[in-house]
């Protein structure tokens, strides 16, 4: 190696250094002001911690300002890993995931969304998965849209939708699988995006306009609407949450 490539390697080796030491820094920097909220709030809170609305307006803001060669998925996923972190330095909190028709697939959506620091359980179903987020506290439960044995949304009371996998949407992305995310009543309520219904009974083909089926069986069907959008009568729609609308993205 020449004198000046090898003068130059170290400069950017330094350079490489110092960036990661500034990003300790910051993390270092975001926990102290998230310690001091959490003397702000205190106790006074009622429902799961979580703030659905929020992170998607974050993960909107990361990609409207990401830039360079640096896939924009990779960068999700680093950011919701300090989000789930530093959440749950706020309320602990447990994720429960369907084994359902693809182990794999709804643990890779799990860990991607919510990182390794918080504890995941995996179940055996949706039924089972749904049971524990309708005993309420923090905690969040990741259903593959393609687990259609059962018709597993019904059975949500208290439980709701709250997000839907992934957020950025692109072709070639890992972890790429629709799921949803439900949660016990949130503490933080925003309107959603996308309005989230069970619908029981009627044939396939009568939905309401712009309705997207979501899951379905004979009996009943788990559909989305735009917020808003009008409810046809005589159908029997009951709320189930919702979620804020996906992106596209690139890579």
């Amino acid at each position: 190696m020449a004198g000046n490539d090898a003068t130059r390697l170290g400069e950017l080796r330094a350079q490489i250094d110092a960036v990661d030491e500034s990003v300790h820094r910051l993390l270092m920097q975001r926990a102290s002001v998230i310690d001091e909220l959490i003397r702000v709030k205190g106790a006074a809170r009622g429902g799961a911690a979580f703030r659905p609305a929020r992170e998607a307006d974050m993960m909107r803001r990361l990609a409207a300002r990401h830039s360079g060669p640096l896939p924009l998925t990779a960068l999700e996923h680093l950011w919701r890993e300090i989000i789930s972190t530093f959440t749950a330095l706020q309320a602990p909190f447990e994720v429960f995931v369907s084994a359902g028709p693809d182990m794999v697939a709804a643990v890779e959506a799990a860990r991607f969304t919510v990182g390794f620091s918080v504890p995941m359980t995996v179940l055996p179903d949706a039924a089972s998965v749904v049971a524990r987020i309708e005993e309420g506290g923090d905690r969040l439960g990741i259903v593959l849209l393609s687990e259609t044995g059962t018709d597993w949304w019904a059975a949500m009371d208290g439980a709701r939708v709250v997000a839907k996998l992934p957020f950025f949407e692109a072709e070639t992305r890992q972890a790429g699988t629709p799921a949803l995310v439900i949660s016990p009543a949130l503490a933080d309520p925003t309107p959603f995006e996308v309005e989230c219904f069970v619908l029981t009974g009627g044939p396939d083909e009568l939905l309401p306009g712009g309705a997207e089926l979501l899951a379905a069986t004979k009996t009943s069907r788990l559909i989305a609407l735009p917020a808003g959008a009008e409810r046809p009568a005589g159908l029997d729609m009951r709320p189930a949450g919702g979620y804020a609308a996906p992106l596209t993205a690139k890579g």
